[in-house]
């Protein structure tokens, strides 16, 4: 054997030797940042869906007029004026509005199972159920998807959040 061939054979064997060890180093210090990207991903879902379900109860809740149509609600009262309540269709539009938002966020991903259900399926099945919001409905069939979308996302969740539908 000359002088090159047997360079090439140590250097080949040097980097079966040394390269893959290496190789499998890296193979694992791979693995390894993945699993811990995908730990803060689903750590920052997380994160978000739980601002998104505080923003969305905020949007919900904090509406002075919304309040009232929810109180109406749970009390089966009249809701619009024009029916003996104190609250206008623009109200009720924006009230109903709130839903398409929130079936919106939940389609995308943004709001957890347990988010919609502990924080909106009571409100969903309340609302759903009223009889001046079932005609309202009927009556603007191109408008407020998002209630019928939630309907059955909150029946058929595995959550156990979904299906408790009393408010203390």
């Amino acid at each position: 054997m000359d002088k090159l061939e047997k360079l090439l054979v140590i250097g080949a064997s040097l980097v079966t030797i040394i390269g893959f060890p290496l190789l499998f180093a890296s193979l694992w210090f791979a693995y390894r940042v993945d699993v811990t990207i995908s730990q803060q991903l689903s750590d920052m879902k997380k994160i978000a869906q739980s601002g998104n379900s505080i923003s969305l109860n905020a949007m919900l809740l904090n509406d002075p007029s919304n309040a009232g149509i929810i109180n109406a609600i749970q009390n089966d009262k009249p809701i619009l004026t024009e029916n003996g309540g104190s609250h206008s269709g623009v109200d009720l539009d924006r009230y109903l509005g709130v839903f398409d938002t929130v079936a919106l966020v939940y389609r995308d991903g943004f709001l957890s199972d347990d988010h919609l259900c502990s924080s909106f399926s009571y409100y969903i099945d309340k609302t759903s159920k009223n009889s001046e919001v079932q005609k309202y409905l009927v009556q603007y069939p191109d408008f407020f998807d998002g209630l019928r979308k939630l309907i059955p996302v909150i029946k058929n969740n595995k959550s156990p959040y979904c299906g408790q539908q009393s408010r203390p």
